[in-house]
C-alpha cells in the first residue's frame, strides 16, 4: 500500500483531505509543519509527500529541499495557493514531482499522486535538445506507456500504450493529422504525464511508418511554400511549379512592394503556426514568435466571425502600432491560411487594403 505523508497547518484542509485519500485506499500520515514532517520522514517510510507552500516556520520548499537527505526514496508533490514563478523553479529543482495549485479537484490530485507514484524509478528531470521524434523513440524501445504533452501556442498531446502511438491531438485536429501538425510545430517544451485511463485508438501504423510518413508530409509542405516565394525576385514562370492548392504569392507581394514603407510579407498556416514561405527584411526568430502570437489571435477571430455572421468571412485583421501597420489578410478558399504584412506608417492604412484587395481578384481571375 502506498504510504502519503500530508503536510499542512491548515487542520481543515489537512484532515478533510487526508481522510479523502484514505478513502482512495492510500495509507495517510498528517503533519501540520515542516518540523513534525522530517520527524515522520525518519521513523516512518513514506512514499510520497505532499507538503503546502507556505506555512509557519520553515516553508514547504524548505521541506522540499531536506526531503532527499532524509528519505531518498520518497517522492515529492507542492500544493499552493501563492506560488510565483520562481517557486514553481525552485520546487522542480528540489524534486518535486508535481505543483498543484489551490484549489485543486481530486481528479487532479489523485493524478498527481498517479504520476508521482510511477516516478518511483528511473530519473526526472529536464533535459534540453531532446526533440519529439526522440522521445516518441525512446519510450518505444523501453515499451512506456504515458502521454506526452508538447507545450506551445497552444499545447498537442501524444499518446502511447506500451511503446505504440495510439491517438494524437492537436487543436480540432487528431489521430494522424495531429500527429504530423505537432511535428510541424516550430517550438515548444515537452512533458510527459499518467497516460489516462480511456484513450481512444485513432492510429492503427506502427511508429516508424507513422513518423517516417509525418515528417515527409511536412517537409514537402515547407519546401512547396519555399519553393513558391523563392520565385518572388525571378519572375512568374517558376510559380507554375508550386502546387494549386498554394496561393500564387507574387500577386500579393508585387503590389505590396510598389507602397511606400512595405517592409515584409509572409505565407502562414494559422493551423499549424508554420510559416510556408516570406519575403522582405526579416529577423527569423523574432518573426516565428510574433507569427505564432498571430495564428492563436486569427484563430480566436475567425470563430469568432463564424458564430456572429456565418454567411460572411474575414478580410483582414488590422493591428496599428505607433511606427507600423501589421495586417492579417485572409486568403479566400484557404481559410487556414493568411498573409501577413507589415508596413511603415508612412501612407494611409487604405492603400495597402485596396492593394490586398486588388491582389485577391488577380488571384482569382
Amino acid at each position: 500500500m502506498t504510504t502519503l505523508l500530508v503536510v499542512d497547518d491548515d487542520e481543515k484542509f489537512r484532515t478533510t483531505l487526508g481522510r479523502d485519500l484514505a478513502e482512495h485506499g492510500y495509507a495517510v500520515r498528517l503533519a501540520q509543519n515542516a518540523d513534525e514532517a522530517e520527524r515522520t520522514l525518519i521513523t516512518d517510510s513514506i512514499d510520497i509527500l505532499l507538503t503546502d507552500l507556505r506555512m509557519p516556520g520553515d516553508d514547504g520548499i524548505d521541506l522540499l529541499d531536506r526531503v532527499r537527505t532524509l528519505s531518498a526514496k520518497t517522492r515529492t508533490i507542492l500544493m499552493s495557493g501563492y506560488a510565483s514563478a520562481r517557486d514553481y523553479q525552485r520546487a522542480i529543482e528540489c524534486g518535486a514531482v508535481r505543483v498543484l495549485c489551490k484549489p485543486f479537484t481530486s481528479s487532479e490530485l489523485l493524478l498527481a499522486i498517479r504520476q508521482a507514484i510511477e516516478c518511483e524509478t528511473g530519473f526526472r528531470g529536464s533535459i534540453h535538445g531532446l526533440s519529439l521524434v526522440d522521445l516518441l523513440q525512446m519510450f518505444h524501445y523501453s515499451r512506456r506507456s504515458l502521454a506526452i504533452v508538447v507545450d506551445g501556442w497552444t499545447p498537442g498531446h501524444v499518446y502511447v500504450v506500451e511503446g505504440r502511438v495510439v491517438h494524437a491531438t492537436y487543436r480540432e485536429l487528431s489521430g494522424e493529422h495531429a500527429v504530423r501538425a505537432i511535428l510541424a510545430m516550430p517550438a515548444g517544451s515537452l512533458r510527459t504525464m499518467v497516460l489516462p485511463e480511456a484513450v481512444p485508438h485513432t492510429i492503427e501504423r506502427d511508429l516508424e511508418s507513422l513518423l517516417l510518413d509525418a515528417l515527409r508530409t511536412a517537409d514537402e509542405e515547407m519546401h512547396a511554400g519555399i519553393a513558391g516565394l523563392g520565385a518572388l525576385d525571378a519572375g512568374m514562370s517558376d510559380f507554375e511549379e508550386v502546387p494549386v492548392t498554394r496561393p500564387r504569392m507574387h500577386f500579393f507581394v508585387d503590389r505590396l512592394r510598389r507602397i511606400d514603407g512595405y517592409r515584409l510579407s509572409c505565407l502562414v498556416d494559422s493551423t499549424s503556426g508554420v510559416i510556408l514561405g516570406a519575403d522582405g527584411d526579416l529577423d527569423d526568430s523574432h518573426l516565428q514568435l510574433v507569427v505564432a502570437g498571430y495564428c492563436e489571435l486569427y484563430r480566436a477571430k475567425l470563430a469568432a466571425a463564424r458564430a456572429l455572421v456565418p454567411d460572411d468571412h474575414i478580410h483582414d485583421i488590422v493591428l496599428t502600432f505607433s511606427r507600423n501597420y501589421h495586417v492579417l489578410h485572409s486568403i479566400v478558399g484557404q481559410p487556414t491560411c493568411f498573409l501577413y504584412t507589415v508596413f511603415e506608417r508612412t501612407g494611409p492604412l487604405a492603400l495597402v487594403t485596396l492593394a490586398l484587395a486588388a491582389a485577391e481578384t488577380a488571384l482569382d481571375a
